[in-house]
């Protein structure tokens, strides 16, 4: 009978437990370890699923929790593991165990494992009933344990248990990992999860990382911590080898780009057991700072509260006040639930917090954290003033007519996703007979077809999957990964094809093109406008250099410009295919051999300047 293997299992402490590392990405150090219950091995009770299942069917599911948190906690302490302790617990089980914050208070105890180094793990599955859940955690986190919301995304209440529970950690599912390198899609959703755990100082955990290209995407998308076998199996004595992480780079904003730690003020914070009266002497010591940061008097150092000086002194200019409140402790008068932002979010973010306060709440300082930890002070006149630099600095990079990325911007993102390996189609698409055309209409009326140009592209690709710049004039640079990218750029060259005809006067579009001068000063007739789109696919696995990329890029747009109307050819693994326009000329196949070595790309340069105006010079 199922129960009664199940209980004698219990009974005989034949569950085994595993320790799977959880690593930081960038400092490439175990911030702590996952404990996975196994059954003895050779049974059917091996795999955990099967041990859940039988265990539920009998009505022992609490006490298989608390066996396996027991199992755990005893390998934890044998082993002196540095590091957190992360504890899997069923919804079903927080819900229905009253006193389970009791118990296992005294389980750490029994095994003299500090609280505030265990993470508890509630997984998304059974999460529907997130009030309940969130009511539930709170004994938990009074322990001083913090939680993790586990297979984010596998459920349908991912966001709102996040919402509701306000978790320190979460997990997202390994589905989001497994295939990230072959789908750009995936790699977005978790930048996405990303900035949200930026925003609410939540940290982000990717498991069932299995190779060396799911790991580079996830550090490059700045996910914080990592886990999966191709970091370390599973084992009684957990193992990490720094090694593996060797050569790969973890995400950092570039300063350009501006985080919340760049508006940080180093205020120190007092503890909530400080009395009024030295607060009072702290403001009188150091008048420069308008307000202080309360934090819990424990370990944890979380922000509870902030006391604003001008507040405080009005508070205490009333007759008796002083004589109250000086002996009472800061949170008699602290403001509470203050605006707490993660130090990593980005300051876009930090403008739209800061401004979605509430009129009554609207204040110059916010508490700024990391990992939940007090860090330091911001005021918003020093967002303000990063905001604007970091406007400036993006638009002395931009093209100043359509608002696109420059070439700095467009140097930098070729570059990266070269070298983090990424897959991608790279694009040139260029204006056929522009030059006649602006001397034939006017600027102005070229101005219009530029903009013209630079809104259907912008329009075709999926952003911010996908990268558009303006490299200047008539030349445009496309870096595409979505999935559907073909699609996006047929569409793109036919829209194209079709509407450049109405920046035409009648009676030329009715002769099908118009006179004008050449490059040499010669009179002669010119074709009505069109694209023509050179494009080489990256596939990312083999190296390859920005430079070979590049001069790849300037071959296949000569070729395309040979040809009469609008076209695109695409660079894919040695061969020339031919995505859209005019029927090629009768010498060549729609798709032929391409032989010449300069169009590899493993190829280096020669040097020399590119005519897309991007220096080859770009990794």
């Amino acid at each position: 009978m199922p129960a009664e293997s199940i209980e004698s299992l219990i009974a005989e402490r034949h569950l085994r437990t595993l320790l799977q590392p959880i690593v930081d990405g960038t400092a490439r150090t175990v911030l702590g370890y996952e404990a996975l219950t196994r059954g003895p091995a050779g049974t059917e009770y091996e795999a955990p699923a099967m041990l859940i299942a039988d265990a539920e069917r009998a009505g022992l599911t609490v006490e298989l929790e608390r066996a396996c948190i027991e199992s755990a906690l005893r390998s934890y302490h044998g082993l002196a593991l540095e590091g957190r302790l992360f504890l899997n617990l069923l919804p079903q089980t927080l819900r229905c165990c009253g006193s389970l914050a009791g118990w296992l208070a005294d389980a750490l105890a029994a095994q003299r494992v500090d609280p505030h180094d265990v993470v508890l793990e509630i997984t998304e599955h059974g999460t529907e009933d997130e009030s309940r859940i969130a009511a539930a955690v709170r004994p938990l986190r009074a322990l001083g344990c913090d939680i993790a919301i586990d297979d984010l995304g596998s459920g349908s209440s991912g966001l709102k248990a996040w919402a509701e529970v306000r978790p320190d950690y979460v997990k997202v599912d390994r589905y989001f990992v497994s295939g990230i390198e072959r789908d750009a899609v995936r790699a977005e959703i978790l930048r996405s999860l990303v900035d949200m755990g930026r925003v609410t100082g939540c940290r982000v955990i990717a498991e069932g990382i299995e190779n060396r290209a799911q790991c580079a995407i996830v550090l490059d998308q700045g996910v914080d911590y990592l886990q999966g076998y191709f970091l370390s199996r599973p084992r009684r004595v957990p193992e990490f080898d720094p090694g593996v992480l060797s050569g790969l780079e973890a995400s950092r904003a570039a300063p350009a780009a501006g985080s919340a730690e760049d508006l940080l003020l180093p205020v120190p914070a007092i503890t909530a057991d400080t009395p009024v009266a030295a607060v009072t002497e702290r403001f009188r010591e150091h008048p420069e700072w308008s307000a202080l940061a309360v934090i819990e008097a424990s370990a944890t150092a979380r922000p509870i509260g902030i006391v604003y000086r001008d507040q405080l002194l009005i508070f205490l200019s009333r007759p008796l006040r002083p004589e109250i409140f000086n002996r009472r402790p800061v949170t008699s008068v602290m403001t509470p639930d203050p605006m707490l932002i993660e130090s990593r979010a980005r300051l876009e973010q930090v403008s739209r917090m800061v401004t979605a306060r509430p009129a009554e709440q609207q204040r110059e300082e916010f508490i700024i954290t990391r990992g939940g930890r007090y860090l330091g002070l911001g005021r918003a006149m020093d967002l303000l003033r990063q905001l604007t630099a970091q406007q400036i600095q993006m638009a002395m990079h931009s093209n100043p007519l359509t608002g696109l990325a420059g070439n700095l911007q467009i140097q930098t993102q070729l570059s990266q996703w070269v070298q983090r390996r990424r897959f991608f189609v790279a694009c040139h698409v260029d204006i056929d007979h522009f030059k006649p055309y602006n001397d034939q209409y006017g600027y102005a009326r070229g101005d219009q077809v530029l903009l013209h140009v630079s809104q259907v592209i912008a329009r075709s690709v999926r952003q911010p999957v996908d990268f558009v710049g303006h490299v200047g004039g008539d030349d445009f640079v496309c870096l595409l990964r979505s999935q559907d990218w073909q699609l996006r750029l047929t569409a793109m060259i036919e829209e194209l094809s079709v509407s450049l005809l109405n920046f035409h006067r009648a009676e030329h579009r009715l002769a099908g093109g118009f006179e004008g001068h050449d490059r040499e000063g010669g009179r002669r007739r010119f074709p009505l406008l069109g694209v023509s789109i050179g494009a080489v696919e990256v596939d990312g696995l083999e190296p390859v250099s920005a430079e070979a990329v590049l001069e790849s890029l300037r071959e296949m747009k000569i070729r395309a410009k040979s040809r009469s109307g609008s076209s695109c050819l695409l660079l894919r693994g040695g061969r020339i295919v031919e995505l859209a326009g005019a029927a090629p000329p009768e010498a060549a196949a729609p798709e032929t051999t391409y032989r010449e070595a300069r169009l590899s790309l493993g190829v280096s340069l020669n040097g020399g300047r590119d005519p897309m105006g991007l220096s080859p010079a770009v990794g």
